[in-house]
C-alpha cells in the first residue's frame, strides 16, 4: 500500500501502531464524552483510562484510550 501526498510514494507499514485518543475537559465533561462515545458504539467505557488531573491546571482532566486502526471500526 502506498500514499501519495504530492511527493514520492512511500510504503505504509501494515503493522501500524494503535491510534491514541485523548479527551480533555472538566472531570464531568470527560466522563460525559466517554459515555456518549460508548452510546455511539465508538468504544467501550472500560477502554478509557480514569480521568486524571492535568498537571498545572486546577480544573482540567484527561482520559486516554488506544485502539487498533481496524478492530472496532467495523463492529
Amino acid at each position: 500500500m502506498t500514499i501519495n501526498f504530492g511527493g514520492g510514494d512511500r510504503p505504509i507499514d501494515d503493522a501500524r501502531k494503535p491510534l491514541q485518543f485523548y479527551l480533555f475537559g472538566t472531570r464531568e465533561e470527560v466522563q460525559a464524552a466517554i459515555n456518549q462515545l460508548h452510546a455511539l458504539r465508538f468504544s467501550d467505557r472500560v477502554r478509557w483510562s480514569r480521568p486524571m488531573p492535568v498537571s498545572g491546571s486546577d480544573w482540567q482532566y484527561v482520559s486516554m484510550m488506544e485502539r487498533d486502526r481496524t478492530s472496532e471500526a467495523s463492529e
